[in-house]
């Protein structure tokens, strides 16, 4: 997965209003808050397209209705057909995201969290 995907999604987060962090908080944020990582899929094809599964987990004290709202606000983002699709700032690559799914969970028993799975398509300029 490209840097400019990741600065992507990192802004995306930002203009939802939505505390993220990539890989893990360094601090104990307060309310709704979620924590980003992908794994890479093996390509199919040879046209270049690559292709990432972006975890993007949610976590929630106490009432469960604000991780849902936050969890319908990243569907419409991120439609399931259309996607979001943006080049990156240096022009390096483009890359197209898709919601996929979400699971929830029941965590802990003060803190509820959700996982939703972001389809992250993307194309780069060769050297």
């Amino acid at each position: 997965m490209t840097q400019g995907a990741l600065q992507m999604i990192a802004s995306d987060m930002e203009a939802l209003n939505l505390q993220y962090a990539l890989g893990e908080w360094k601090s104990h944020p307060e309310g709704i808050y979620f924590v980003g990582e992908y794994q890479e899929v093996e390509p199919l094809n040879e046209d270049g397209e690559e292709e990432s599964e972006f975890l993007l987990t949610g976590f929630a004290r106490g009432d469960v209705s604000g991780l849902e709202d936050a969890k319908d606000r990243i569907r419409e983002y991120y439609d399931p057909v259309h996607g979001r699709v943006a080049v990156a700032k240096d022009k390096s690559s483009v890359a197209a995201v898709f919601y996929s799914r979400c699971l929830t969970f029941t965590g802990e028993a003060e803190v509820k969290k959700v996982q939703i799975n972001l389809k992250v398509k993307e194309w780069r300029k060769r050297k």
